[in-house]
């Protein structure tokens, strides 16, 4: 009852400026669902509750109702202020409406930032939250770390116990962390078995004192499903604003880098996003590439280079083209496939001339799930 109440809060927030498509979607979804969709329809809308068997009525009465009500006024008429009407004045079961606005209003606005499963933040909070902090750290020349923990060997968890003992391990660890976490601590699921903590005002080594008190914790958790002990652990990434980068959105890649080294070491530990520069996961292939400059001189067609040396973070490579350090390059790299290559966004870090050429050095900015499994791949052989 909890998901459908909660799915029908969310399609409400993405309908909100498209009443009558809201309608149809609830059309549908009784359809499906039965009638049982109702009573909790009507109790979002008024906090009262209705039984199943007069609730379809209510509804059905009520949304006609808003129907009369904009033809006699000429205008349209938006579902809470038609549900408010109907309650006063036909079924008289209303007493506070303004209250019952307020509650609708709270509760939409919370499941639109909050994960259903979990309690914590979402991905979209996350993003801004980021942005917003960033700000201000820019404001008051101040600064802030990210950890980025992510549940080691979740997919046996699930794959040997089953989905819903993942989601209770899922639960139980981001109860741990919202109760180990300060009051201005902003605790986030990025997704699936991945948790990002946003400290502010928060140096990089004192946030290393935290995530490891938390993956400690973690660590010695007793945890059971349907009597069935669970050993959990995390690993985890940390990068501190601006030192490791002064760009909000390339701070999560940086503590996304450091937890995958993390996970390289042997999982459950911390590692600092400085110390993975130091040690790349690199990989023995060298091969063709192309290379597009972004931005202001983005080139007409792409230039040919040649790798030297590839990691988790970045690319060394040969080209005819000198790259101005600090720009912004598209790489298309054939690791696996020419018909499929993998194509990354990096920033160049280095450029020395190279016999006619030049050796060009750049860290990559915008890694996703399945360029990173490609290179992991290619690293595990």
């Amino acid at each position: 009852m909890d998901d459908l109440r909660a799915s029908l809060i969310q399609q409400l927030s993405v309908y909100s400026d498209n009443e009558e498509e809201f309608l149809r979607h609830v059309e549908h979804l009784a359809g499906t669902q039965g009638d049982r969709i109702f009573p909790v329809l009507l109790n979002i809308f008024t906090q009262l509750d209705f039984k199943v068997e007069e609730a379809p009525s209510i509804w059905r009465n009520l949304v006609k109702h808003r129907e009369k009500m904009m033809a006699s006024m000429g205008r349209p008429v938006n579902l809470t202020t038609a549900i408010c009407d109907y309650m006063l004045t036909v079924e008289k079961a209303l007493i506070q409406p303004k209250l019952v606005e307020l509650n609708l209003y709270e509760e939409t606005s919370h499941y639109s930032k909050c994960d259903r499963l979990t309690g914590l933040y979402n991905r979209a909070y996350l993003e801004e939250a980021l942005k917003s902090e960033a700000s201000r750290c820019r404001r008051y020349q101040s600064e802030f770390s990210l950890v980025f923990f992510d549940l080691d060997h979740f997919k046996t968890i699930n794959d040997t116990l089953g989905h819903l003992a993942g989601d209770s391990v899922l639960i139980a660890i981001a109860n741990l962390i919202l109760s180990e976490k300060r009051a201005e601590d902003i605790a986030t699921r990025f997704g699936g078995e991945e948790i990002v903590l946003i400290l502010p005002g928060t140096q990089k080594y004192s946030a290393l004192i935290i995530a490891e008190r938390i993956r400690h914790k973690i660590e010695y958790m007793n945890l059971y499903f349907e009597e069935q002990m669970i050993n959990a652990t995390v690993s985890g990434g940390i990068a501190t604003f601006p030192l490791d980068t002064d760009i909000a959105g390339e701070l999560l890649d940086c503590a996304d880098r450091a937890m995958y080294r993390a996970k390289h070491r042997g999982r459950n530990q911390i590692v600092l996003f400085s110390d993975d520069k130091r040690h790349h996961v690199r990989m023995d292939w060298m091969g063709p590439i192309k290379i597009q400059e972004l931005g202001t001189r983005t080139l007409e067609r792409p230039a040919e280079g040649r790798i030297k040396d590839l990691s988790f973070s970045g690319v060394r490579f040969e080209s005819d083209q000198p790259l101005a350090i600090g720009s912004r390059i598209q790489v298309e790299i054939p690791l696996l496939s020419k018909d499929q290559p993998l194509v990354v966004v990096g920033r160049v870090t280095r450029l020395m001339p190279s016999g006619s050429g030049y050796d060009v050095g750049a860290t990559f900015l915008h890694f996703g799930e399945q360029d990173r499994a490609a290179i992991h791949r290619q690293v595990a052989g």
